[in-house]
């Protein structure tokens, strides 16, 4: 999920990030991996990924109060509807040391 946020609004966006990763560490599910970035070189850039090992524990997710909320308050703080899109896994690849 790609968003852009107003620089005047960058403290509020990273703490409402902050609160939601916050949320997920001590009530989300088993089997999620999130991630937010900033993009390219613009500190009010991001793009957030969130990877589920069964998709039933994804559709659990997007219905929760935790993303609920989370979708909420950024959608109020970039003054436009954020969301999630679906993407299909095409290659992947992981080293381990």
């Amino acid at each position: 999920m790609p968003f852009t946020v107003p620089q005047n609004r960058l403290s509020a966006a990273e703490k409402i990030i902050e609160n939601y990763f916050n949320e997920l560490g001590s009530g989300g599910p088993g089997g999620m991996r999130s991630q937010c970035y900033t993009a390219g070189d613009s500190d009010c850039q991001f793009v957030h990924i969130e990877g589920f090992k069964k998709e039933s524990v994804a559709n659990k997710h997007f219905v929760s109060r935790i993303f609920r909320e989370y979708i909420h308050q950024l959608s109020a703080l970039c003054e436009t509807q954020v969301s999630f899109s679906r993407l299909q896994q095409e290659h992947t690849f992981e080293s381990i040391y």
